[in-house]
């Protein structure tokens, strides 16, 4: 009989990914892409510029880890916080809600929406903004179809200027303008009632 192989290099290998990631995240929250080299946010982590090349090839492909980590997050803290809502129109402006709450911790804003769109080109970002958020507001946008506030047709156009605008209202709010974010949750709120 064959003896089982040893994972203990497969467990340091997905610790010292998750250690990189870790500090990735921390150190693109607070200082941004420029400040901080590979071998500085290796060192946060109590590793080696070569481990961080070796688990993610570049302090930029750290960084598109450290993006998508910090979307999937941000999506499912939305959609845990508005399970109360699950099954209503409400659903919608609650989530918006939720996500610009989300967007005034600094660190998160920065590496969500400020960074990401530079470092990773608008092609990249608008498609992890997608992949994380489209999915959520295709379900709230469901219930509005259902609701016959919608056509079912209408939905993927609704949630992608629904996205836009707050990606727009997260940047004005976080710049100390709070009127974008107000119009928006009021518009959701007009659009949800039943004519």
């Amino acid at each position: 009989m064959m003896p089982k192989p040893d994972k203990a290099p497969r467990r340091w290998s997905d610790a010292t990914r998750a250690s990189l990631l870790h500090a990735g995240v921390a150190a693109f929250g607070e200082h941004g892409f420029d400040a901080l080299s590979e071998e500085a946010i290796a060192r946060q982590a109590n590793l080696t510029r070569g481990a961080l090349q070796y688990q993610f090839g570049s302090k930029r492909g750290l960084f598109a880890a450290a993006f998508a980590h910090v979307l999937t997050e941000t999506a499912q803290l939305i959609a845990d916080q508005t399970m109360e809502r699950a099954h209503s129109v409400a659903e919608l402006g609650e989530g918006v809600g939720v996500l610009m709450d989300l967007a005034l911790d600094p660190p998160r804003r920065r590496l969500l929406f400020v960074e990401a769109p530079i470092v990773l080109g608008w092609n990249d970002w608008r498609a992890g903004l997608r992949g994380a958020f489209e999915p959520l507001l295709h379900h709230a946008l469901g219930h509005w179809a259902s609701s016959g506030l919608i056509a079912e047709a209408e939905i993927p156009g609704y949630a992608e200027v629904i996205l836009g605008a707050g990606v727009q209202a997260a940047l004005a709010q976080s710049a100390g303008d709070p009127q974008p974010r107000q119009a928006l949750e009021a518009m959701i709120a007009r659009l949800a009632k039943p004519s």
